[in-house]
């Protein structure tokens, strides 16, 4: 926790708990501090400390040197595969510091006082969480998934929703945005608004999951816990815990070098809505952006009209049919009106840039490779 700063104490429930950053960037929530695993036998002035291990993983040669036990002159090492914290000029200024313990007979090697003032302000985490009480076992994980959909065997090994908001605790604030790139059985978003249920947040979720499933059991299990489960035990989930959110299914992605070779042309539809997101960070789906007109309208907003040139088809891209021409420009500048502008994506033009700009329009070209194909 070297690197870690504070940037806002936050009432919690207990008054030794924080809100840290690190360095990078990330937000650490620890646990609560167990304050009774602190004591001062030595009278220090400083109150109250642990002795932590003065070790730590990895082996560096600046931080491996022996260190003498000063009241038994024995002489230790790192563990094998391990390091000492801090280098030999620094053990030294620790140790005449009196933060430096040998056990308590004073006879083992060396242990690092950690005061009680100093890390109560950020708390601690646990070495391990093999504590089932408290973040749950595949097991329940799998008696939750049965407990949404009422029948067993739903999906093998899925993680217990305790363990999820364990972690969630740690890492997030209330707003924050949880992303799960293999989303599974849908534990994340079932944990995400478990935990807004409880402490009143208002987290959000991005699932991610390729299988054939994602529909059937990740999405339909999130559907469920938000809307409630009639049958379930736990009262809770029969209320649903509310919250809402939108399910999509990703279309054929764009595949450039395929595009330049011929190998692998997009639907109309998909070039559509990927050249109007990347123009104006408008997402839409294909079923909305048909070709409406022989100019290659497809989309309109507020000020501007989106036109593409475009079949997925390589004739069509040698043909003129591709090419922005004076003609078709005076229709699209009739079209949009006083005011308007338009964007057209096309594989070329015959008319200048200059000229366009006199009729509101912008001419954006599809790779030029693309018209060369079928040459």
């Amino acid at each position: 926790y070297a690197k870690l700063r504070r940037v806002k104490d936050r009432r919690l429930k207990k008054a030794n708990a924080a809100s840290w950053w690190t360095a990078e960037g990330f937000a650490v929530y620890p646990l609560f501090l167990e304050d009774d695993r602190f004591s001062n036998p030595d009278n220090d002035h400083r109150g109250t400390w642990k002795a932590d291990p003065f070790d730590a993983p990895a082996v560096r040669d600046n931080l491996t040197y022996e260190i003498e036990n000063p009241n038994t002159h024995e002489r230790f090492l790192p563990p094998e595969g391990r390091h000492w914290r801090v280098t030999e000029s620094r053990y030294r200024e620790l140790l005449a510091d009196n933060r430096i313990v040998f056990g308590r007979s004073g006879k083992t090697r060396p242990q690092l006082k950690v005061f009680y003032d100093e890390v109560q302000s950020f708390g601690q985490v646990e070495t391990t969480w093999f504590d089932a009480a408290k973040v749950g076992t595949t097991t329940e994980g799998t008696q939750e998934v049965e407990a949404v959909f009422g029948r067993r065997y739903v999906i093998q090994h899925p993680k217990p929703s305790r363990l999820i908001k364990h972690l969630l605790r740690l890492s997030t604030q209330s707003e924050d945005l949880v992303l799960d790139s293999f989303a599974g059985s849908g534990t994340t978003a079932h944990s995400v608004l478990s935990l807004n249920k409880e402490d009143g947040g208002n987290r959000k979720f991005i699932l991610v999951e390729c299988e054939d499933y994602a529909d059937t059991i990740t999405a339909e299990r999130v559907r469920r816990v938000i809307n409630g489960v009639p049958a379930a035990r736990d009262k809770t989930l029969q209320e649903g815990l509310g919250g809402s959110f939108t399910y999509c299914a990703l279309g054929d992605p764009i595949d450039v070098n395929g595009m330049l070779t011929g190998a692998a042309l997009p639907e109309y539809s998909a070039l559509a809505a990927y050249l109007l997101h990347n123009a104006s960070g408008v997402s839409a789906g294909p079923a909305e952006l048909t070709q409406q007109n022989d100019d290659g309208l497809f989309y309109s907003d507020a000020d501007t009209d989106y036109y593409l040139l475009y079949q997925p088809d390589l004739v069509f891209l040698e043909s003129n049919a591709a090419m922005l021409n004076e003609e078709k420009a005076k229709r699209i500048n009739a079209a949009a009106g006083k005011g308007r502008k338009a964007l057209v994506f096309g594989a070329g033009r015959y008319i200048l840039q200059d000229e366009l700009t006199d009729m509101g329009i912008t001419f954006c070209q599809l790779p030029y490779e693309m018209r060369r194909m079928g040459q």
